[in-house]
Order: structure tokens, then C-alpha cells, then sequence
């Protein structure tokens, strides 16, 4: 619970007359009250509207507000995470990271170069890109309802893809001899042509020879 005491809010200051003034107090949750100087608890932290009016035989004397402020004071810091590299035109997630002394019921607004953009509003998560190289502020909001209660900001420095990851001497993927193994003409086999060995005339001379002996035989047999 969290107590308000309406006497530290408001000075009070009222003319009174024999029949008295009349108090209406409204504390911005639903509550209202017709005490002086009443003491009001709230269930849950937020900021409230407190409104004292005071009537004088019916007639209203005197009105004023004051705002209860139930959110900041609870929280310790708002900080962006990022990534190591934003890089152009590819997504680039980052997170409204809150620190309070006890759960916040906030939502957030992201802003890129002081221009609102869409994201999670209820976790704080922002997934964008970046159009432009260079430097680029990117802040946010920590907001409860319509009421702004933290601020963060950051310069980010975006730039270019790396692409340089081909490998040295590879140009088209292939290695500078193809598919040849060294020392050879169209994967032939060295001292080949055409798939033939460089003896293929001994069958011939073979042939020759053998001829020659039978023609010695026929003529010892005539003689």
C-alpha cells in the first residue's frame, strides 16, 4: 500500500464560517473523500491525479490538483542494449533494459533520430533496420499511460556488410588446373596417346620373325 497524507500536498487555506466548509476530495484511483485533511493509500504505484475542492454554503470556493508520483521514484535506471554491429539494411534487435525496486506495470516508445517508430511497447524490444550509413540517435520512453517517467538514448554507428569472405585465388570456385591431375594432358595416363602404349609395334616385328622361321623349315623339309 502507499500512503499519501493530502496535508503535504495541498495548502490549506479556507475562510471559516459558522456553518463550515465542506470537503470533496477525489484521489485519482476511484476514491473519494469528505475529510479536511484526509489520508489516502493507494494499491498499486502509479501516478494519480489528486483533486481538493472546498464549498462554502454550496457554493464552490476554491479547486486545485496536484499529481501523486508513485512510478519514478522507483526506479533505479533505464539503459538500451544493443548489438555489437548495426549493419545496413539488415534487422537489428535492442532492449529498453529497466531497473526499478519492484515491478512496473510501463510500456515504451522508440524514437530514431527523434521520430517515433513502432516496436513491443509492453517489453521493450525493438527489431529494425537502417537505411543510411553514419551515426543515428536511438532513444526511448519508459511510460506509465501517457506520462513519460525514464528516458535513454544512444548514438549508433551503422555500416556496411562485410562481404569479403571468398577465399584468395578462387575466383569462380575452381582450382586453377580444373580437375587435372599434374603432369598429365586431359587425365591421360603420362607416356600414353590415346589410351595406346608407346610399344605397340613389337606384336609386328614378332609376326615377321615367326614367318621367317617357317620359311627356313619348308626348305630343309624339300631338301
Amino acid at each position: 500500500m502507499y500512503k499519501v497524507m493530502t496535508g503535504l500536498l495541498f495548502l490549506i487555506t479556507c475562510t471559516v464560517s459558522a456553518s463550515g466548509p465542506q470537503y470533496f476530495w477525489r484521489f485519482g484511483d476511484g476514491s473519494v473523500s469528505h475529510e479536511a485533511e484526509p489520508e489516502h493509500e493507494y494499491a498499486q504505484p502509479g501516478i494519480y491525479t489528486v483533486t481538493r475542492e472546498v464549498y462554502q454554503g454550496g457554493k464552490l470556493m476554491e479547486s486545485s490538483q496536484k499529481q501523486v508520483d508513485l512510478i519514478s521514484p522507483k526506479i533505479v535506471g533505464l539503459v538500451i542494449l544493443q548489438p555489437d554491429t548495426v549493419v545496413l539494411g539488415q534487422n537489428a534487435d535492442f532492449l529498453a533494459n529497466l531497473t526499478s525496486s519492484e515491478p512496473l506495470d510501463l510500456h515504451y516508445q522508440w524514437y530514431v533520430a527523434g521520430e517515433p517508430i513502432a516496436s513491443q511497447a509492453d517489453t521493450g524490444k525493438l527489431t529494425t533496420q537502417f537505411a543510411e550509413l553514419g551515426n543515428v540517435e536511438l532513444s526511448v520512453d519508459a511510460m506509465w499511460q501517457q506520462t513519460t517517467v525514464s528516458s535513454a538514448s544512444v548514438q549508433l554507428q551503422v555500416v556496411e556488410a562485410d562481404n569479403n569472405n571468398e577465399k584468395p585465388g578462387n575466383g569462380d570456385g575452381n582450382s586453377d588446373n580444373g580437375s587435372k591431375t599434374p603432369g598429365t594432358d586431359n587425365g591421360k595416363t603420362p607416356g600414353t596417346d590415346n589410351g595406346n602404349t608407346q610399344g605397340g609395334d613389337s606384336g609386328g616385328s614378332l609376326s615377321f620373325l615367326i614367318l621367317c622361321l617357317a620359311g627356313v623349315l619348308a626348305s630343309r623339309k624339300r631338301g
